[in-house]
């Protein structure tokens, strides 16, 4: 016995770092600065076992290697830049995706719920609530949407946490035709919103089950997709495109079936994927996924020169013992070369042709020029609306609906139109105008409950197509 507990305990003492063994990936590639600098940032994180984020590191602990085929790699001439605090600084841009199918009005055990609160839509919700209140830097920004068989945005990114929390209450209870699954192409519509956000993006995708498309099992045609069925693969390339991590987490119990595609998609976007069985357990993984991006390590260095669409990046991360690796890639486009090296006018030439151009346009006088914010109905469908033209004013709200008092007044067609369906309102903090949706609503083929207008929006309300212009053509 003693000489067993004696080989136990050199066991442990010596060959620890194979028991508990950090972990390292990139995150998220920022290659924006590619063009003008050569620069690329790595968003890297380095977690242990228990998914702790491993910090005090500094960078002789890395280095950064480049491919054009995923196989001969060469080592970066150096690291520019390495910062422990970028996330902090800069903020996080979070958008929440949750479930709201059909399942997630049973109880955690998959049965019919006797009180609302036992329902995974409440723990979900109550965990949410925590979650908010837990994220205190306020250069951190979060965005909140829901899926079923559609994907509904409740609020652009913003710091109002309170304001976020409020459209939680507007999660309710899915129609019959809404129950299915869409998780693939809700994922893809999240980046489409999130795409032209800068700086660090994280999508965290709340799921109970599997993908359920709509016309998969239906075989009736989507009201936006039709008869198309998104592979996984789209919203998963859509992502790496945009550089955009998706964090995937698998809600219930764990006899249910999880979905593989989403757990594919959250590994290849440099994310990762976390079960959480209870409500506690899921303020644990939200937490979590917050801690891990806020220890992140900024790393920046200047990409090789070898000609490319794809560049793979390694990264070598040296642990006491051994040396780590983790691979993603980024598109890239060497066209103009090294700023400062084989530069050639000529190639740059179009584009300055393209500016003068654009600039000659700006001085044009358009003939039909709106000077005041307005709606236009492009196309009224079926349904017949009381005026082609409206022109918005700050003071007041703007109704949209059946209802013959409202500022637009739409009759007739195939969808039913709500007395009120949409209402228009200028909002000064933002300085822009604002549409609330009380019935269903699509703006820019995107199903929304509220959306900060901007210029060429196209609404359709019940097939009525109507554009928001801001005035402002000067």
């Amino acid at each position: 016995m003693k000489k067993k507990c004696l080989l136990f305990c050199l066991f442990i003492i010596l060959i620890p770092g194979y028991i508990f063994a950090d972990h390292v990936r990139i995150s998220q590639i920022d290659s924006s600065g590619l063009l003008l600098s050569q620069e690329v940032k790595l968003y890297v994180s380095v977690t242990s076992d228990f998914g702790k984020p491993v910090t005090g590191l500094n960078a002789d602990k890395f280095s950064i290697y480049e491919s054009s085929d995923n196989k001969n790699f060469k080592k970066v001439s150096s690291i520019s830049g390495f910062d422990v605090m970028a996330n902090y600084e800069s903020g996080i841009n979070f958008l929440l995706l949750i479930d709201n199918s059909g399942s997630m009005y049973q109880t955690l055990s998959g049965k019919r719920p006797g009180r609302d609160e036992d329902m995974r839509i409440s723990h979900a919700k109550r965990a949410l609530v925590i979650f908010l209140k837990s994220v205190s830097n306020p250069k951190d920004k979060i965005g909140l949407a829901a899926y079923n068989t559609n994907y509904t945005s409740y609020s652009e990114l913003t710091n109002d946490r309170v304001k976020i929390q409020g459209y939680l209450d507007e999660i309710v209870r899915p129609g019959k035709g809404e129950r299915y699954s869409e998780i693939y192409s809700s994922v893809y519509l999240a980046v489409e919103e999130f795409r032209s956000v800068k700086g660090r993006k994280a999508i965290i995708v709340l799921s109970d089950g599997r993908n359920q498309p709509y016309f998969q099992y239906t075989k009736k045609p989507h009201d936006v997709f039709g008869e198309k069925i998104f592979k996984y693969s789209e919203p998963m390339e859509y992502c790496q495109l945009e550089g955009i991590s998706v964090y995937a987490i698998n809600f219930g119990p764990k006899r249910e079936k999880k979905d593989k595609g989403l757990s594919t998609i959250a590994y290849q976007t440099g994310g990762t994927v976390f079960d959480a069985h209870d409500q506690n357990q899921l303020k644990e993984v939200y937490n979590k996924i917050v801690n891990q991006i806020l220890n992140e390590y900024l790393i920046t260095y200047e990409a090789t020169m070898e000609p490319a669409d794809k560049k793979f990046v390694k990264i070598d991360y040296e642990t006491p013992s051994g040396v780590l690796s983790a691979v993603r890639f980024y598109f890239s486009s060497t066209v103009f070369g090294n700023p400062m090296k084989d530069f050639n006018f000529l190639l740059i030439l179009p584009l300055l042709l393209a500016i003068a151009l654009l600039w000659l346009l700006t001085k044009l006088k358009f003939e039909n020029k709106h000077t005041n914010p307005s709606l236009e109905v492009l196309n009224a469908g079926s349904a017949k609306a009381s005026t082609n033209f409206f022109t918005l004013d700050k003071s007041k709200k703007t109704v949209i609906g059946g209802d013959p008092g409202a500022d637009m007044t739409l009759s007739g067609g195939a969808t039913k139109i709500k007395e009120k369906h949409a209402t228009v309102a200028f909002d000064a903090k933002n300085k822009g105008y604002t549409i609330v949706a009380d019935g269903n609503l699509t703006v820019n083929n995107k199903p929304v409950k509220t959306k900060l207008l901007e210029p060429g929006d196209v609404i359709n309300v019940g097939g009525t197509t109507i554009v928001f212009d801001d005035g402002e053509f000067d």
